[in-house]
């Protein structure tokens, strides 16, 4: 799924490229469908909410197959034929400027993480009791054939709670989510989590539900999440714990505690604010654990640079396992990579495609609105590096241009031109294009039937008056019906 990192890949745009999709159609709220496309980065991307007022927090990484239908018809008949594709989605938590009150969740869709369809009114706080004032952090997980959307909502009296609600496919601006809103979690319901609590102004801090299938228990879920503790409500001082509760096989409606996480606690982490819990094993394999949250908000210290860290679980062991002993203590991911790839982030998710996994969080540090920063996690054994989420764009599920590839066949930094290698199954309308940082087309080598077989096209690095093109970052995007390739393209003299 997920390309090797090349000299030669796409970049989207540093500013934003922003313009109303093509025959957008209204979603909930009447909000019109707007595009947008990443901003690159040599080691990660950026996704930022249309609206430049707008910054983006916590949110949820998805990936579905969702079939489109398309009616063809004739003057004697009409046909209807059904086309699954793949999607990525993020489902995230718009906050900041006018919407500062935290009541609204944007839902974005890509083939290819590069560009966007964005539904900024896709859901929204209504008049259940639990949920009346704020919707915070959303997880989605699939249960018995429909998608379940856990959020933490917030009542009038500002206390937290964790429920949900559901739609048979979360889909593109056509998702129809459930009227129902079923709170499931509070912290009545667990032996340590404080429920109004005096340092908090009697505001329950209960949120952040990070939802997983239980890997030992089949039918049922974990549920990770972060709550004030006993522990440090009894020092009377503020601090967040990370707790874990198991549902009923087949059930998303019974849940029971498993306690807390001990190493979580504000005495061991140092982390007033602990935020954004989840949990990952190595490349999907289901060993080796990591148990990741966040140093929240912008406690004394924090710069930016050790908002995310993880705790390691013994080999052997169960992630639902709260034993203090069976995991390490944090490690801050920076200094565990070495690199400032996830400077500033917060609020990190993680999600396993085959081939690749992906893990992002919400830039809290960033100067201007924030987005939701992603990168590929690259595993060495157990461990892991961070490199640019390149992606083979996804296209129509049994598609014949699923084995369309775009590489670089000759590319060098101080090189004349650039030879693109495109190899396709079959003949194929298509054009290639190459973008600048800001979205904007400099060339189109290509616009034409490809034949079936190999195909090189040459670009030229020099301008039209015989100068060299700018240095910089640019991508070419070799696109066709039913999908598209991308690829970076960095020029350097």
């Amino acid at each position: 799924m997920f390309a090797r990192s090349r000299s030669v890949a796409v970049l989207a745009s540093a500013g934003l490229a922003l313009a109303f999709w093509p025959g957008a159609t209204w979603g909930q709220g009447s909000a019109p469908l707007l595009y947008t496309v990443s901003e690159i980065h040599p080691t990660f991307s950026v996704f930022h909410d249309p609206d430049g007022d707008v910054s983006v927090k916590e949110f949820a990484l998805y990936r579905n197959v969702v079939s489109h239908h398309d009616t063809l018809g004739t003057p004697d008949s009409m046909v209807i034929v059904v086309h699954p594709r793949d999607l990525y989605h993020f489902i995230y938590q718009r906050s900041g400027g006018r919407h500062a009150a935290e009541t609204t969740f944007g839902h974005a869709w890509s083939p290819d993480l590069v560009s966007w369809t964005v539904d900024t009114l896709a859901f929204a706080v209504d008049t259940t009791w639990w949920n009346r004032r704020h919707v915070w952090s959303p997880s989605l997980i699939d249960v018995n054939g429909r998608t379940y959307m856990f959020y933490t909502g917030v009542d009038d009296h500002n206390d937290q709670r964790i429920g949900y609600t559901s739609t048979a496919v979360l889909d593109t601006s056509n998702t129809v989510w459930d009227p129902g809103r079923v709170m499931v979690w509070e912290a009545a319901n667990t032996a340590w989590a404080v429920p109004d609590p005096p340092v908090y102004g009697g505001e329950t801090q209960f949120r952040d539900a990070y939802l997983m299938n239980d890997p030992e228990h089949p039918g049922s879920l974990l549920m990770y999440y972060d709550a004030h503790d006993s522990a440090d409500a009894k020092l009377n001082r503020g601090g967040l714990a990370v707790g874990v509760a198991r549902s009923d096989s087949g059930s998303v409606d019974a849940w029971h505690d498993l306690g807390y996480f001990p190493k979580t606690l504000e005495s061991v982490t140092g982390i007033p604010q602990l935020e954004g819990p989840h949990v990952f094993s190595v490349n999907g394999t289901g060993e080796n654990w990591r148990l990741m949250f966040s140093n929240a908000g912008s406690p004394p210290g924090e710069h930016g640079g050790t908002t995310i860290r993880f705790e390691t679980l013994a080999p052997g062991e169960s992630p639902a396992d709260t034993t203090a002993s069976h995991w390490s203590t944090p490690i801050i991911l920076s200094q565990y990579l070495g690199v400032p790839t996830a400077f500033g982030w917060s609020g990190s998710e993680e999600m396993h495609v085959s081939g690749a996994d992906l893990l992002g969080g919400f830039t809290a540090w960033s100067l201007g609105s924030t987005g939701i920063a992603f990168t590929r996690i690259v595993w060495n054994g157990t461990d892991f590096t961070l490199a640019a989420p390149s992606v083979t764009a996804v296209d129509e599920v049994r598609s014949p241009t699923r084995d369309v590839t775009l590489s670089p066949a000759a590319a060098g930094a101080r090189a004349r031109e650039v030879t693109f290698l495109i190899e396709t199954p079959e003949a194929l309308a298509a054009k290639l294009e190459v973008f600048d940082l800001q979205g904007r087309r400099t060339a189109k080598p290509f616009d034409g039937m490809l034949a079936r077989g190999r195909t090189t096209v040459t670009l030229s690095l020099r301008t039209r008056d015989g100068e060299p093109v700018t240095n910089g970052v640019y991508f070419a995007r070799l696109s066709y019906a039913g999908g598209h390739r991308t690829l970076q393209l960095a020029v350097t003299r």
